[in-house]
């Protein structure tokens, strides 16, 4: 029976780490447009089992998918009130790379290398629809995590936390165009498909298990990066005083996992996500003064992980339930449109080798 229960707890890790493809979403305005992107830290999923040896490496590659072309206004979508009366679409696929090793069976350190594409189309100020791009090496993270209880003693359940940094390794000026009613100019392009966010993040996370049956278990997740510095060095537009945020994130889980076929490593999940931004940011304040436009994000989630010996697969499916852009100190000062885009689903896929 003890064999069963720590092959079930293996697989049904897998999905919980599922909840690590909680990507911490950032979503970052240009002319009112509101995608959703990630960046690092990413508690990668596909890990195959809750506990990782003492001395032993986790390789993952994991993949991202995001496609934003609706139009939302406070918690309802409104094509009328975009740029152009055409909603933006915004793609953006993202590959990261995290090495994890485990220096005993309570602690690990991570590694989190990102690498994103995005592409950004509307209709601008001549009329037309452009389509601009972006590429390039993101922010790298690291992070290091710590079991509340011995895994040997807590099979059924246990409690981690994780403490880390966020660096800005990516860039958020990479070059492309900017359309006016006469012509275009050379200027970075549109701030949410850029790799980066040029601030320095501090991270916090929680996450746990917990076994509710024979084959069924309950798991969360929680995270929160915190940005000191208060604003980019772009401005929302060539011909503006006013520059982008760079804001604090947040995000939550909570859901079920289920072993559907334990003897094939196959496990099935479902929960509930919330991803933000805050109005105001624990430090760095310019709250009041720069571009940043806060929402909040629900979704419900379902997920998947098949483990074969030292390979796991993970696939997530993020769903969006409601939307809801809220406004920003700055818009409440100013009575700005809190307007911007969301994503009706995403997709997160990944690859795990333990070694």
């Amino acid at each position: 029976m003890r064999t069963e229960r720590t092959a079930v707890s293996r697989l049904f890790a897998a999905v919980v780490f599922v909840s690590g493809l909680a990507a911490i979403p950032i979503v970052l305005p240009a002319q009112g447009c509101e995608p959703i992107r990630f960046t690092t830290p990413v508690g990668l999923g596909g890990e195959g089992e809750a506990y990782q040896a003492g001395r032993q490496w986790r390789l993952t590659l994991a993949y991202r998918r995001l496609l934003s072309n609706e139009w939302f206004v406070g918690t309802e979508e409104n094509t009328a009130r975009a740029p152009g009366g055409q909603p933006p679409v915004i793609k953006i696929n993202t590959l990261v790379a995290d090495v994890a090793y485990a220096l005993s069976d309570r602690f690990r350190v991570r590694l989190s290398m990102p690498f994103s594409s995005g592409s950004f189309s509307r209709k601008w100020a001549d009329s037309a629809r452009h389509t601009i791009t972006a590429s390039g090496v993101g922010d790298v993270s690291l992070m290091g995590e710590a079991w509340l209880f011995s895994p040997r003693t807590h099979e059924e359940g246990n409690l981690a936390f994780g403490l880390g940094v966020k660096a800005p390794t990516g860039s958020d000026k990479i070059g492309s165009r900017f359309y006016t009613a006469t012509g275009s100019v050379e200027y970075p392009a549109h701030q949410s498909i850029q790799p980066g966010d040029e601030g320095w993040g501090f991270l916090v996370q929680a996450q746990g298990f917990r076994q509710l049956y024979e084959r069924t278990f309950l798991y969360a997740f929680g995270s929160y990066m915190a940005n000191p510095r208060a604003r980019s060095d772009v401005r929302q537009s060539p011909n503006t005083g006013a520059y982008y945020a760079v804001p604090d994130v947040y995000s939550a889980k909570l859901g079920a996992a289920y072993a559907l076929f334990p003897g094939q490593g196959l496990s099935v999940s479902l929960g509930g996500r919330l991803d933000g931004i805050p109005k105001r940011d624990l430090v760095g304040g310019g709250d009041e003064d720069n571009v940043k436009q806060t929402a909040q994000i629900i979704f419900a989630e379902p997920g998947l992980s098949l483990t074969r010996g030292t390979n796991t697969f993970t696939l997530g499916v993020p769903v969006r339930l409601r939307a809801n852009r809220q406004k920003s100190l700055l818009e409440q000062r100013t009575n700005g449109l809190n307007g911007g885009g969301f994503a009706k689903y995403l997709i997160f896929a990944s690859y795990s080798y333990r070694l």
